[in-house]
């Protein structure tokens, strides 16, 4: 059967998730690393070939040690260079995404600005309130020029005039005190006695003196 129709093709395996750009990056640091520590072996490898002899031997083996850290050195640029393009597309990828968190939130700023322009009303409500409360002000103006209102003096009195008469009168006692014609002048108390009454015609009061022996 397998001959004449085929074996059925092997379903391929679910792959794990794929890697992000950050785990990318840190296995490209590894991998430079490993590489940096072989360059340097590569060249302790150098001085130590050519400072045990000068013979065929150790000049091959310095070369074939020479070729090998060109290798790392290659292997370590590349590897740089796609790390320069890893680590540019992740900084793109988190603009991206600061982007939509951006405009995401200006999304939700604009949505909740609406509903409290909406709850307060509009300028025309706000408006309308504001006329409310200066007619208010108003009111309770006219009610305090009410409430404070006195019932015990006529309503037009002039102060001004009130202080003239005041002057007026100053004056007036004034002059009164210095001519002596002040009322308590001219008027004579109560507890004083009356001038006695007059006798008959041509008499004249006898003189109180002592008596004639």
């Amino acid at each position: 059967m397998n001959r004449l129709f085929g074996a059925a093709k092997a379903q391929p395996k679910a792959s794990g998730p794929a890697p992000s750009l950050t785990d990318a990056s840190g296995r490209i640091d590894s991998r430079v690393s490993d590489l940096d520590v072989k360059i340097q072996k590569c060249d302790a490898d150098i001085r130590r070939y050519m400072t045990t002899g000068s013979g065929s031997q150790q000049k091959q083996l310095a070369m074939q040690t020479m070729k090998r850290k060109k290798m790392y050195e290659q292997q370590r640029d590349q590897i740089l260079a796609t790390q320069f393009n890893i680590d540019m597309l992740a900084g793109a990828q988190e603009q991206a995404e600061l982007t939509a968190m951006t405009v995401e939130a200006m999304g939700a700023g604009t949505k909740d600005l609406r509903q409290r322009f909406a709850a307060m009303g509009g300028a025309v409500d706000i408006e309308g309130m504001m006329d409310d409360m200066a007619d208010l002000h108003d009111e309770m103006s006219e009610i305090n020029e009410a409430l404070a209102t006195s019932y015990t003096v006529p309503q037009g009195f002039d102060e001004g005039a009130f202080e003239a008469e005041f002057s007026a009168l100053e004056e007036e006692m004034a002059l009164e005190k210095l001519i002596g014609a002040g009322p308590a002048a001219s008027a004579m108390p109560d507890y004083l006695a009356a001038p006695p009454a007059a006798t008959a015609a041509g008499a004249t009061p006898a003189a109180a003196g002592p008596a004639s022996s």
